[in-house]
């Protein structure tokens, strides 16, 4: 059996909370336990916590490094695909929709070279963050991508509050904020039927700066982007936690996404109530205030006197972006 093969196999057998003794992993892998010794001290090179116990080996609680085992353990997923680095999990799942994977279909991903975010940018996706996209299949028209969208907004921010203590705002549509800085991008692109009309699929990808990057942020983002936490990466674990709480809060909103279920938590969490924006419209900048959300996730705005709804596009805060 090759070296990479039996420490694939070990994470398999000690990311799963339990103390697995050298001898009992010898005999399953059918090596000697002085190959499995070389295989931890690998794992441990790679940068790996593993706990070498009296009673044998064990993946630390304070592991830092995400791996597909650990994640395929610790994710109430039915089918995941883990990769350290991709260009897009976006773009994966895109694939995998098309080659007739089910829905809920889940990638995630430790770094992506081409992250994507609204309005054609490019979102920043260092070491250090979280990045998944969900493979969705709901029988409804196009509007609801945005419905999508806003309720991944809210089960994200209540699975950031649930694992981190820290309050979560929204600001419209679709980022997260916490303590003034951008946390969380949501993006949802949905792929036509030209028959129906509505939606063949949804991907709903998520971006979280679970921590600093290592070198901090681009010049161009450096007073608006944030983390979840500013001095240490957390241990691997907590990501998977906020996976978990995520899917827990989005598949209940998701079961009845066309009556807007989360509509009102959305509401509560929204950063921009009064505050004073610009958006651009017909290829003019517009100043306004916000009044609050519509029914349908729309931004109202008050602009001269008048209140006016507001669908798509892109708001700014004037006071700080």
């Amino acid at each position: 059996m090759r070296k990479s093969l039996i420490k694939d196999d070990i994470l398999k057998e000690i990311c799963k909370g339990k103390i697995v003794s050298g001898g009992l992993l010898a005999s399953k892998l059918g090596v000697s336990r002085t190959a499995v010794w070389k295989a931890v001290n690998a794992l441990r090179a790679e940068g790996y916590f593993i706990s070498g116990e009296v009673g044998g080996y064990m993946l630390s609680p304070y592991n830092t490094r995400l791996c597909a085992e650990q994640a395929s353990a610790a994710i109430e997923a039915e089918n995941i695909i883990f990769k350290n680095e991709t260009g897009s999990t976006n773009e994966d799942v895109k694939a995998l929709a098309e080659a007739g994977e089910k829905e809920f279909t889940l990638c995630i991903s430790c770094r992506q070279t081409g992250g994507k975010g609204r309005l054609g940018r490019v979102f920043y996706s260092p070491d250090g963050g979280l990045y998944f996209s969900l493979l969705l299949r709901p029988r409804l028209s196009a509007q609801t991508s945005l419905k999508i969208t806003t309720a991944a907004a809210v089960s994200m921010a209540k699975a950031i509050e649930s694992v981190t203590k820290q309050k979560a705002k929204i600001k419209w549509v679709n980022d997260i904020f916490i303590k003034g800085k951008k946390v969380c991008g949501i993006l949802t692109e949905g792929v036509f039927d030209v028959e129906s009309g509505g939606l063949k699929y949804a991907v709903l990808g998520v971006g979280v700066n679970v921590a600093t990057p290592k070198d901090g942020f681009p010049a161009e983002i450096e007073n608006t982007a944030g983390a979840l936490f500013e001095t240490s990466t957390p241990p691997s674990l907590l990501y998977f936690a906020l996976v978990n709480e995520f899917l827990k809060e989005f598949r209940a909103y998701y079961e009845n996404i066309d009556l807007m279920p989360h509509i009102s938590e959305y509401r509560e969490r929204s950063l921009l109530d009064g505050k004073c924006v610009t958006y651009q419209k017909d290829g003019k900048t517009h100043k306004a205030t916000v009044c609050g959300i519509g029914d349908e996730a729309e931004l109202i705005v008050e602009e001269n006197g008048k209140r006016i709804p507001l669908s798509s596009g892109e708001v700014r805060i004037t006071d700080y972006e």
